[in-house]
């Protein structure tokens, strides 16, 4: 596997299933929907899966979509061991020569994300290296670039990762589907879900986090605007 990402449109579903594309944002719990899209398209929803770089500008406008979110905190520390996993187990992606310069510099997402804005050239390291790291150089929002998203064209649903099952349950209702997450089979094992247990690796610092909302700033600005339109759909989310 080259660890090249080509975007191409959505192919058809089968015949009388019901489509709906699934916007696949790295390091958002994407491999878990679509272990559970396998399941649901026996119940006649055929949820498109696309590339990590697929933007919804490229979504055929006849498509309903659906994506998912994370705190951006979160999500760095997730795609930083990821990318220096070289995705494994699940898959396997040679790094960048930039991201090989990243992760010699820096052996933990705390040691990147406290060298952040530090004068010199320890700072500027940490600034390349973060913009080099694959899942960590990509805000959330920029698969949304060219479109006004929540207003122009809204979602079906947004699944919250730290929210999941009650997220994707309301999605599933939303699409008429008399199913839960508690009805499905999730997968539980850590590399079908592509989930990896961080114990072992520091914990980000007060100042590692505030360095990180200072960089994702866009990024929870997006996150938040996504929470007030999911309350403006229910307000019980």
């Amino acid at each position: 596997m080259n660890g090249k990402m080509v975007s191409r449109p959505p192919q058809p579903g089968a015949a009388g299933l019901r489509e709906i594309a699934f916007l696949h944002i790295g390091k958002n719990a994407g491999t878990q929907i679509m272990h559970l899209a396998q399941q649901i398209r026996a119940h006649g929803l055929h949820i498109h899966q696309l590339s990590h770089a697929t933007k919804l500008y490229e979504v055929p406008e006849r498509l309903d979509y659906f994506f998912s979110i994370r705190n951006p905190v979160s999500r760095f520390k997730s795609g930083f061991y990821s990318r220096k996993r070289k995705g494994q187990p699940r898959i396997y992606v040679e790094w960048s020569k930039a991201e090989a310069l990243a992760f010699a510099a820096f052996e933990h997402a705390n040691d990147l994300a406290e060298a952040l804005f530090q004068p010199g050239e320890r700072g500027l390291l940490a600034a390349q290296a973060i913009s080099a790291i694959r899942h960590t150089s990509m805000q959330q929002i920029d698969w949304f670039e060219r479109v006004g998203f929540l207003s122009a064209r809204p979602p079906v649903w947004i699944v919250r990762q730290e929210n999941f099952e009650t997220d994707f349950d309301a999605f599933l209702a939303r699409m008429g589907l008399g199913l839960t997450c508690s009805v499905l089979q999730p997968a539980k094992d850590p590399a079908a879900a592509h989930r990896n247990d961080y114990s072992r690796t520091p914990e980000l610092s007060d100042l590692a986090q505030d360095n990180l909302r200072r960089w994702y700033a866009r990024d929870f600005v997006f996150y938040e605007l996504c929470e007030q339109w999911m309350r403006s759909q229910d307000p019980r989310a």
